[in-house]
Protein backbone atom coordinates (compact mmCIF):
# COMPACT_ATOMS: atom_id res chain seq x y z
CA UNK A 1 0.00 0.00 0.00
CA UNK A 2 1.84 3.39 -0.97
CA UNK A 3 -0.59 5.97 -0.84
CA UNK A 4 -0.85 8.59 2.17
CA UNK A 5 -0.19 6.80 5.88
CA UNK A 6 -2.75 5.25 6.72
CA UNK A 7 -3.73 5.35 10.99
CA UNK A 8 -4.80 2.10 12.45
CA UNK A 9 -6.39 1.75 15.69
CA UNK A 10 -6.38 -1.66 17.31
CA UNK A 11 -8.77 -1.94 20.09
CA UNK A 12 -7.74 -4.77 23.11
CA UNK A 13 -3.78 -5.28 23.77
CA UNK A 14 -3.72 -8.63 24.41
CA UNK A 15 -2.30 -11.41 22.29
CA UNK A 16 -4.08 -10.72 18.96
CA UNK A 17 -3.77 -7.19 19.47
CA UNK A 18 -0.20 -6.79 19.72
CA UNK A 19 0.52 -9.27 17.52
CA UNK A 20 -1.48 -7.37 15.15
CA UNK A 21 0.46 -4.14 15.32
CA UNK A 22 3.75 -5.97 15.34
CA UNK A 23 2.02 -7.60 12.00
CA UNK A 24 1.30 -4.06 11.12
CA UNK A 25 4.32 -2.46 11.58
CA UNK A 26 6.59 -4.92 9.73
CA UNK A 27 4.35 -3.80 6.59
CA UNK A 28 4.79 -0.08 6.80
CA UNK A 29 2.10 1.09 9.27
CA UNK A 30 2.84 2.76 12.63
CA UNK A 31 -0.87 1.11 14.27
CA UNK A 32 -1.86 2.61 17.85
CA UNK A 33 -3.13 0.41 20.30
CA UNK A 34 -6.28 1.29 22.92
CA UNK A 35 -6.44 -0.69 26.04
CA UNK A 36 -8.72 -0.48 28.49
CA UNK A 37 -6.64 -1.64 31.52
CA UNK A 38 -4.37 0.69 33.42
CA UNK A 39 -1.08 -1.75 32.44
CA UNK A 40 -0.24 -4.32 31.25
CA UNK A 41 -0.84 -7.83 32.95
CA UNK A 42 -1.65 -11.42 33.04
CA UNK A 43 -3.04 -13.77 35.75
CA UNK A 44 -0.42 -16.50 35.70
CA UNK A 45 -1.17 -19.36 33.38
CA UNK A 46 0.52 -21.59 30.87
CA UNK A 47 -0.04 -21.29 27.28
CA UNK A 48 0.58 -23.61 23.99
CA UNK A 49 1.20 -22.31 20.81
CA UNK A 50 0.88 -25.00 17.89
CA UNK A 51 3.10 -24.87 15.21
CA UNK A 52 0.95 -22.71 12.83
CA UNK A 53 1.33 -20.10 15.44
CA UNK A 54 5.01 -20.39 15.39
CA UNK A 55 5.43 -20.13 12.41
CA UNK A 56 3.63 -16.79 12.58
CA UNK A 57 5.68 -15.73 14.92
CA UNK A 58 8.81 -16.36 13.92
CA UNK A 59 8.37 -14.27 10.62
CA UNK A 60 7.59 -11.75 12.71
CA UNK A 61 11.04 -11.64 14.33
CA UNK A 62 9.82 -13.29 17.05
CA UNK A 63 11.67 -16.58 17.36
CA UNK A 64 14.49 -16.19 19.47
CA UNK A 65 12.40 -15.24 21.81
CA UNK A 66 10.51 -18.31 21.96
CA UNK A 67 13.19 -20.16 21.35
CA UNK A 68 14.70 -18.93 24.76
CA UNK A 69 11.49 -18.20 26.81
CA UNK A 70 9.57 -21.90 25.84
CA UNK A 71 9.76 -25.43 26.21
CA UNK A 72 9.01 -28.00 23.61
CA UNK A 73 7.23 -31.32 24.90
CA UNK A 74 8.52 -33.99 23.51
CA UNK A 75 5.27 -36.49 24.23
CA UNK A 76 1.58 -35.77 24.75
CA UNK A 77 0.40 -38.78 27.01
CA UNK A 78 -3.47 -39.24 27.71
CA UNK A 79 -4.02 -41.87 30.51
CA UNK A 80 -6.74 -43.24 32.44
CA UNK A 81 -8.66 -41.26 35.10
CA UNK A 82 -8.59 -43.96 37.26
CA UNK A 83 -6.24 -46.46 36.44
CA UNK A 84 -3.47 -44.39 35.39
CA UNK A 85 -2.71 -46.55 32.16
CA UNK A 86 -1.43 -44.81 28.97
CA UNK A 87 -3.92 -44.55 26.60
CA UNK A 88 -2.33 -42.85 23.75
CA UNK A 89 0.67 -40.85 23.18
CA UNK A 90 1.42 -37.77 20.28
CA UNK A 91 4.95 -38.30 20.00
CA UNK A 92 6.41 -34.44 19.02
CA UNK A 93 9.91 -34.87 18.34
CA UNK A 94 9.60 -34.12 15.09
CA UNK A 95 7.33 -31.61 14.97
CA UNK A 96 9.92 -28.89 13.08
CA UNK A 97 10.81 -31.41 10.66
CA UNK A 98 6.91 -32.35 9.77
CA UNK A 99 5.37 -28.98 10.60
CA UNK A 100 7.86 -26.26 9.92
CA UNK A 101 8.67 -24.63 13.40
CA UNK A 102 8.23 -25.76 16.82
CA UNK A 103 5.53 -26.55 19.54
CA UNK A 104 6.18 -24.62 22.25
CA UNK A 105 4.55 -24.21 25.85
CA UNK A 106 5.49 -21.22 28.16
CA UNK A 107 4.21 -18.73 30.58
CA UNK A 108 1.65 -16.51 29.27
CA UNK A 109 2.87 -13.80 31.23
CA UNK A 110 6.13 -14.27 29.23
CA UNK A 111 4.92 -14.30 26.18
CA UNK A 112 2.76 -11.00 26.65
CA UNK A 113 5.72 -9.85 27.98
CA UNK A 114 7.87 -10.36 24.49
CA UNK A 115 4.67 -8.60 22.47
CA UNK A 116 4.91 -5.73 24.41
CA UNK A 117 8.92 -5.54 24.00
CA UNK A 118 8.82 -6.11 20.62
CA UNK A 119 5.57 -3.91 19.37
CA UNK A 120 6.81 -1.00 22.06
CA UNK A 121 5.19 0.60 25.04
CA UNK A 122 4.89 3.50 23.82
CA UNK A 123 2.76 2.58 21.19
CA UNK A 124 0.14 1.67 23.29
CA UNK A 125 -2.79 4.12 24.96
CA UNK A 126 -3.34 1.98 28.84
CA UNK A 127 -6.51 2.88 30.49
CA UNK A 128 -9.13 3.69 27.51
CA UNK A 129 -12.26 1.86 27.32
CA UNK A 130 -13.98 2.22 24.04
CA UNK A 131 -17.10 4.16 24.76
CA UNK A 132 -17.73 4.47 21.26
CA UNK A 133 -16.84 3.99 17.48
CA UNK A 134 -18.31 6.03 14.77
CA UNK A 135 -17.62 6.45 10.59
CA UNK A 136 -18.08 9.17 9.10
CA UNK A 137 -16.44 10.95 5.55
CA UNK A 138 -13.11 10.96 7.05
CA UNK A 139 -12.49 7.47 8.50
CA UNK A 140 -13.19 6.05 12.23
CA UNK A 141 -13.65 8.59 15.42
CA UNK A 142 -13.06 6.70 18.85
CA UNK A 143 -14.38 7.82 21.89
CA UNK A 144 -13.19 6.25 25.58
CA UNK A 145 -15.23 6.34 28.87
CA UNK A 146 -12.76 9.00 30.32
CA UNK A 147 -13.22 11.84 27.50
CA UNK A 148 -10.73 11.10 25.17
CA UNK A 149 -10.98 10.85 21.38
CA UNK A 150 -9.15 9.46 18.86
CA UNK A 151 -9.14 9.66 15.14
CA UNK A 152 -8.30 6.24 12.60
CA UNK A 153 -8.40 5.47 8.97
CA UNK A 154 -9.12 1.73 10.33
CA UNK A 155 -10.29 0.01 13.41
CA UNK A 156 -8.94 -3.14 14.30
CA UNK A 157 -11.35 -4.59 16.99
CA UNK A 158 -9.35 -7.31 19.17
CA UNK A 159 -11.22 -6.86 22.20
CA UNK A 160 -12.21 -10.80 23.14
CA UNK A 161 -14.93 -12.75 23.86
CA UNK A 162 -17.16 -9.46 25.22
CA UNK A 163 -16.30 -7.54 22.38
CA UNK A 164 -18.17 -4.31 22.20
CA UNK A 165 -17.41 -3.34 18.62
CA UNK A 166 -18.59 -7.16 18.12
CA UNK A 167 -21.77 -6.65 20.04
CA UNK A 168 -22.23 -2.83 18.38
CA UNK A 169 -22.12 -3.71 14.83
CA UNK A 170 -21.93 -7.03 14.25
CA UNK A 171 -24.27 -9.38 16.76
CA UNK A 172 -25.92 -7.72 20.25
CA UNK A 173 -26.67 -11.72 21.18
CA UNK A 174 -24.89 -12.13 24.73
CA UNK A 175 -22.24 -15.21 25.03
CA UNK A 176 -23.59 -18.30 25.99
CA UNK A 177 -22.11 -20.48 28.50
CA UNK A 178 -21.47 -23.71 26.97
CA UNK A 179 -21.59 -25.70 30.02
CA UNK A 180 -17.67 -26.20 30.63
CA UNK A 181 -15.65 -24.79 33.16
CA UNK A 182 -11.89 -24.24 33.33
CA UNK A 183 -9.97 -24.64 36.50
CA UNK A 184 -6.46 -22.92 36.12
CA UNK A 185 -2.84 -23.16 38.62
CA UNK A 186 0.97 -22.44 38.52
CA UNK A 187 2.67 -25.14 40.72
CA UNK A 188 6.11 -24.80 42.29
CA UNK A 189 7.70 -28.03 40.28
CA UNK A 190 9.19 -29.27 43.69
CA UNK A 191 5.82 -29.39 45.12
CA UNK A 192 4.99 -32.01 42.54
CA UNK A 193 6.27 -35.56 41.24
CA UNK A 194 9.41 -35.21 39.22
CA UNK A 195 7.47 -36.23 36.09
CA UNK A 196 5.31 -33.24 35.90
CA UNK A 197 8.68 -31.40 35.14
CA UNK A 198 9.79 -33.71 32.27
CA UNK A 199 9.03 -32.10 28.75
CA UNK A 200 5.83 -33.24 28.16
CA UNK A 201 2.18 -33.11 28.71
CA UNK A 202 0.34 -35.22 30.92
CA UNK A 203 -3.79 -35.34 30.32
CA UNK A 204 -5.77 -37.52 32.55
CA UNK A 205 -9.05 -37.76 30.80
CA UNK A 206 -12.33 -39.44 31.97
CA UNK A 207 -16.22 -38.92 32.01
CA UNK A 208 -16.82 -35.22 32.01
CA UNK A 209 -13.49 -33.78 33.16
CA UNK A 210 -9.66 -34.15 32.03
CA UNK A 211 -6.89 -32.69 33.98
CA UNK A 212 -3.58 -31.68 31.99
CA UNK A 213 -0.05 -30.41 33.43
CA UNK A 214 3.02 -29.41 31.60
CA UNK A 215 6.20 -26.97 33.00
CA UNK A 216 6.72 -23.57 31.79
CA UNK A 217 9.32 -20.93 32.67
CA UNK A 218 12.32 -24.00 32.32
CA UNK A 219 11.17 -26.06 34.95
CA UNK A 220 10.59 -24.12 37.60
CA UNK A 221 6.01 -24.33 37.41
CA UNK A 222 4.08 -26.65 36.13
CA UNK A 223 0.93 -25.66 34.60
CA UNK A 224 -2.06 -27.17 35.18
CA UNK A 225 -5.56 -26.70 33.69
CA UNK A 226 -8.50 -29.24 34.58
CA UNK A 227 -11.96 -29.34 32.72
CA UNK A 228 -15.34 -30.01 34.27
CA UNK A 229 -18.65 -29.63 33.22
CA UNK A 230 -21.42 -27.42 35.04
CA UNK A 231 -25.03 -27.02 34.04
CA UNK A 232 -25.00 -23.17 35.03
CA UNK A 233 -22.42 -20.11 35.45
CA UNK A 234 -22.83 -17.88 38.08
CA UNK A 235 -20.17 -16.18 38.59
CA UNK A 236 -19.60 -12.44 38.07
CA UNK A 237 -16.24 -12.79 37.05
CA UNK A 238 -15.06 -14.35 34.10
CA UNK A 239 -11.91 -15.21 36.22
CA UNK A 240 -12.63 -16.12 39.94
CA UNK A 241 -10.19 -17.24 42.69
CA UNK A 242 -11.35 -21.02 43.53
CA UNK A 243 -10.05 -23.29 46.79
CA UNK A 244 -7.94 -26.66 45.75
CA UNK A 245 -10.28 -28.37 48.17
CA UNK A 246 -13.27 -27.54 45.31
CA UNK A 247 -11.39 -29.03 42.64
CA UNK A 248 -10.34 -32.45 44.56
CA UNK A 249 -13.79 -32.85 44.97
CA UNK A 250 -14.65 -33.08 41.31
CA UNK A 251 -11.37 -35.53 40.69
CA UNK A 252 -12.37 -37.73 43.77
CA UNK A 253 -10.94 -41.09 43.46
CA UNK A 254 -8.75 -40.04 40.44
CA UNK A 255 -5.34 -41.44 39.60
CA UNK A 256 -2.52 -40.74 41.90
CA UNK A 257 -0.71 -38.07 40.02
CA UNK A 258 -4.21 -36.17 39.65
CA UNK A 259 -4.38 -36.18 43.43
CA UNK A 260 -1.07 -35.45 44.00
CA UNK A 261 -1.40 -32.78 41.40
CA UNK A 262 -4.24 -31.12 43.52
CA UNK A 263 -2.84 -31.38 46.64
CA UNK A 264 0.02 -29.58 45.71
CA UNK A 265 -1.95 -26.35 44.59
CA UNK A 266 -1.00 -23.69 46.83
CA UNK A 267 -4.51 -22.50 48.26
CA UNK A 268 -3.70 -18.60 46.66
CA UNK A 269 -2.94 -19.93 43.47
CA UNK A 270 -6.26 -21.66 42.01
CA UNK A 271 -8.52 -19.86 39.43
CA UNK A 272 -11.71 -20.94 37.85
CA UNK A 273 -13.88 -19.60 34.56
CA UNK A 274 -16.62 -20.49 32.66
CA UNK A 275 -16.34 -21.06 29.13
CA UNK A 276 -18.91 -19.27 26.66
CA UNK A 277 -19.56 -19.73 22.94
CA UNK A 278 -20.60 -17.42 20.34
CA UNK A 279 -22.44 -18.41 16.86
CA UNK A 280 -19.94 -18.12 14.00
CA UNK A 281 -20.14 -15.27 11.80
CA UNK A 282 -20.63 -14.81 8.42
CA UNK A 283 -18.46 -11.46 8.26
CA UNK A 284 -16.22 -10.23 10.18
CA UNK A 285 -15.80 -6.33 8.36
CA UNK A 286 -18.30 -4.31 8.79
CA UNK A 287 -17.12 -0.58 6.57
CA UNK A 288 -13.57 -0.05 8.15
CA UNK A 289 -14.02 -1.81 10.74
CA UNK A 290 -12.81 -5.73 11.30
CA UNK A 291 -12.90 -8.13 13.92
CA UNK A 292 -9.93 -10.07 15.12
CA UNK A 293 -9.37 -13.42 17.54
CA UNK A 294 -11.79 -14.34 20.01
CA UNK A 295 -14.03 -10.83 18.74
CA UNK A 296 -14.18 -13.08 15.62
CA UNK A 297 -14.02 -16.47 17.04
CA UNK A 298 -14.15 -17.46 20.39
CA UNK A 299 -13.54 -21.23 20.72
CA UNK A 300 -13.31 -23.71 24.03
CA UNK A 301 -9.73 -24.62 24.74
CA UNK A 302 -9.73 -28.36 23.35
CA UNK A 303 -7.81 -28.43 20.57
CA UNK A 304 -5.40 -25.19 22.07
CA UNK A 305 -5.77 -23.33 19.29
CA UNK A 306 -7.76 -19.83 20.73
CA UNK A 307 -3.92 -18.18 21.00
CA UNK A 308 -2.87 -19.96 17.75
CA UNK A 309 -5.76 -19.10 15.87
CA UNK A 310 -5.38 -15.28 17.22
CA UNK A 311 -1.96 -15.04 15.83
CA UNK A 312 -2.81 -16.49 12.43
CA UNK A 313 -5.45 -13.75 12.23
CA UNK A 314 -2.81 -11.08 12.84
CA UNK A 315 -0.01 -12.33 10.52
CA UNK A 316 -2.27 -12.65 7.65
CA UNK A 317 -3.94 -9.10 8.48
CA UNK A 318 -0.33 -7.46 7.99
CA UNK A 319 0.12 -9.49 5.04
CA UNK A 320 -3.26 -8.26 3.77
CA UNK A 321 -2.37 -4.41 4.16
CA UNK A 322 1.39 -4.82 2.65
CA UNK A 323 -0.24 -6.58 -0.24
CA UNK A 324 -3.33 -4.38 -0.99
CA UNK A 325 -3.71 -0.79 -2.64
CA UNK A 326 -5.73 0.80 -0.42
CA UNK A 327 -7.16 -0.12 3.18
CA UNK A 328 -10.44 -1.06 2.56
CA UNK A 329 -8.78 -3.96 -0.25
CA UNK A 330 -6.77 -5.06 2.96
CA UNK A 331 -9.88 -6.05 4.80
CA UNK A 332 -11.44 -7.85 1.81
CA UNK A 333 -8.52 -9.40 1.31
CA UNK A 334 -8.13 -10.27 5.61
CA UNK A 335 -12.09 -11.48 5.73
CA UNK A 336 -11.77 -13.60 2.65
CA UNK A 337 -8.51 -15.33 3.93
CA UNK A 338 -9.32 -16.19 7.22
CA UNK A 339 -12.88 -16.32 7.77
CA UNK A 340 -13.14 -19.98 6.36
CA UNK A 341 -10.11 -21.34 8.61
CA UNK A 342 -11.43 -19.79 11.54
CA UNK A 343 -14.51 -21.40 11.49
CA UNK A 344 -13.05 -24.74 11.02
CA UNK A 345 -11.04 -24.39 13.88
CA UNK A 346 -13.79 -22.78 16.11
CA UNK A 347 -16.13 -26.18 15.23
CA UNK A 348 -13.17 -28.50 16.24
CA UNK A 349 -12.70 -27.26 19.04
CA UNK A 350 -16.09 -26.45 20.12
CA UNK A 351 -16.55 -30.40 19.31
CA UNK A 352 -13.41 -31.36 20.95
CA UNK A 353 -14.62 -31.51 24.59
CA UNK A 354 -17.05 -34.21 23.60
CA UNK A 355 -14.07 -35.90 22.14
CA UNK A 356 -11.90 -36.06 24.98
CA UNK A 357 -14.68 -36.45 27.47
CA UNK A 358 -16.26 -39.70 26.20
CA UNK A 359 -17.39 -41.94 29.22
CA UNK A 360 -15.36 -44.63 28.17
CA UNK A 361 -11.72 -43.54 28.00
CA UNK A 362 -10.91 -46.72 26.39
CA UNK A 363 -12.74 -45.71 23.31
CA UNK A 364 -10.32 -43.02 22.73
CA UNK A 365 -7.53 -45.82 23.16
CA UNK A 366 -8.91 -47.87 20.67
CA UNK A 367 -10.53 -45.29 18.29
CA UNK A 368 -8.16 -42.51 18.46
CA UNK A 369 -10.19 -38.92 17.45
CA UNK A 370 -9.49 -36.79 14.68
CA UNK A 371 -6.54 -34.58 16.40
CA UNK A 372 -4.41 -31.76 15.34
CA UNK A 373 -2.40 -33.69 12.81
CA UNK A 374 -5.36 -35.72 11.46
CA UNK A 375 -7.20 -32.51 10.80
CA UNK A 376 -4.21 -31.18 9.25
CA UNK A 377 -3.84 -27.98 12.08
CA UNK A 378 -0.34 -27.62 12.18
CA UNK A 379 0.39 -27.92 8.61
CA UNK A 380 -1.36 -24.07 7.98
CA UNK A 381 1.06 -21.75 8.02
CA UNK A 382 -0.32 -18.14 7.79
CA UNK A 383 2.97 -16.38 6.51
CA UNK A 384 2.61 -18.42 3.06
CA UNK A 385 -1.37 -18.96 2.80
CA UNK A 386 -2.90 -17.53 -0.57
CA UNK A 387 -4.86 -14.19 0.02
CA UNK A 388 -6.99 -13.63 -2.92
Amino acid sequence: MTREPVKVAIIGGGIGGLTAGIALRRAGFEPVIYERAEEFGEVGAGISLSPNAVKGLEALGLGDFLARTSNEPLDQFLFHWKTGEELLCYDRRETRQVYGAAYYQLHRADLMAGLVEAFGPGNCVMGAALARLDEDADGMRLAFADGREARADIAIAADGLRSGVRERLFDSSEPRFSGHVAWRALIPADRLPARASEPASINHIGPGRNLVTYPVRGRQLVNMVALTRSDEWAEESWNARARPAELAALFEGWADYVDAVIGAIPQDALYRWGLFVREPLARWVKGRVALLGDAAHPMLPYMGQGASSTIEDAVVLGRCFAAATEPLEALRFYEAARIERAGFLQAESNLGGDRLQALDPYALRDNPPQNEDALGIFSYDPVRVELA
